[in-house]
């Protein structure tokens, strides 16, 4: 895909600016808090069984064994394993074929297909990264692997040491994000999660989230939890850009209705803190699994008091403004391979006022290739 995008403008208008912050460049990448509250345990015993037991063994010696290759060597695999992907698991490809023309409407069929592949490739590059961040990054300088950009309504948040919910998608590297979150004072730190049908890689999962300064919140828990998180001055992380399983709501999601969660609304609402967004990119130029540098881009803050009288349509489509804006920042990083329109209807229903598909008929900065309460997990590496 060459040159950018030219998307309509958002009646949200244009995102604030960002500027490079290098007051934490020498902090150290160890948390800064344990101070969590008691929150439901991150597991599902149903799930512990030899079967589970050797599929997590497998899985870890795998992610291990390709992280550890030489580079051309480990390029080599993951081209191999997204390749076997896309090919056996066409429903995921022809998910994000349709996810992509609607975020990219003016992509060619070839830059379609090149989205498609690539994001197979990313997909297999977060899991690698995911577990090598505590080995490479954990304890080391912050300005050695993280650049940090923030709009001025963040670092606002950030210095008033009230609690947040730090808001972002599946795009860019988002596993590498809770070091350098947690270093810059965004702590006690939180994460909402669904824990995986596999025990042991529940308990894994919040062994490394741990390591990193963040406590994992199980979805199942959340309602309860998080505002009791909040309350105490913490940051709690979510990814709200898929598709829920039970009672959603429909909004716009690139000007187009999709399903959403309306819990997440119900949350929003409940807690009355600050959404701020932020994505964790790749730096340009660098190999993240060669370099380990990232860029790390607080991108915009709604205050609750903005979110006053809308209800979970509404601060979906609203929400859903500045996760488009965080997908379009990189395009080749973003994991389309969710079925994100799947079951959605075709149109808006009628309580959906044109003022709200408006809003989010996405439109956020100009595309540009190159680089939960969730409810579908991604295709397993």
């Amino acid at each position: 895909m060459s040159g950018e995008r030219q998307r309509t403008t958002s009646s949200q208008g244009a995102s604030p600016a960002l500027v490079r912050v290098d007051a934490f460049d020498d902090r150290p990448l160890v948390p800064t808090s344990r101070d969590w509250i008691d929150v439901p345990k991150f597991e599902d015993p149903r799930f512990r069984g030899l079967r589970e037991r050797s599929l997590y063994a497998a899985l870890r010696v795998s992610q291990k064994g390709v992280l550890h290759l030489p580079g051309p060597l480990r390029e080599a695999a993951l081209r191999s394993v997204a390749f076997n992907g896309r090919v056996f698991d066409r429903q995921h490809s022809a998910y994000a074929e349709d996810y992509i023309r609607t975020a990219l409407p003016e992509a060619t069929d070839d830059e379609v297909q090149e989205l498609v592949r690539e994001a197979w490739r990313h997909l297999m590059r977060v899991a690698l990264v995911s577990e090598g961040v505590e080995r490479r990054i954990v304890g080391k300088r912050l300005g050695d692997h993280y650049d940090i950009h923030a709009c001025r309504e963040a670092l606002d948040v950030l210095e008033s040491g009230e609690g947040a919910l730090l808001v972002t998608a599946h795009v860019g590297y988002w596993e590498a994000s809770c070091p350098p979150i947690v270093a810059i004072g965004f702590a006690p730190g939180y994460a909402i999660g669904k824990p995986p049908r596999n025990d042991f890689a529940a308990h894994e999962m919040q062994r490394m989230r741990e390591a990193q300064g963040m406590r994992l919140i199980p979805r199942y828990g959340a309602m309860s939890a998080v505002p009791a998180a909040v309350r105490t001055g913490g940051a709690v992380g979510i990814l709200l850009d898929q598709r829920p399983r039970q009672k959603p709501v429909v909004a716009p999601f690139f000007g187009r209705p999709a399903n959403c969660d309306r819990s997440a609304g119900v949350l929003i609402r409940r807690v009355k803190a600050p959404l701020v967004f932020y994505g964790c990119y790749g730096a340009p130029g660098t190999d993240p699994l060669k370099d380990w540098r990232f860029d790390l881009r607080f991108s915009a803050v709604i205050r609750p008091e903005e979110l006053e009288g809308l209800d979970p349509s509404e601060t979906a489509a609203r929400v859903n403004v500045e996760l488009e804006r965080l997908i379009l920042e990189r395009p080749r990083e973003m994991f389309w391979l969710h079925g994100r329109y799947k079951g959605a209807p075709a149109s808006f229903p009628d309580e959906i006022a044109a003022s709200d598909v408006e809003t989010g008929a996405s439109s956020g900065p100009q595309g540009r290739a190159g680089g939960t309460l969730s409810a579908d997990e991604p295709p397993t590496p």
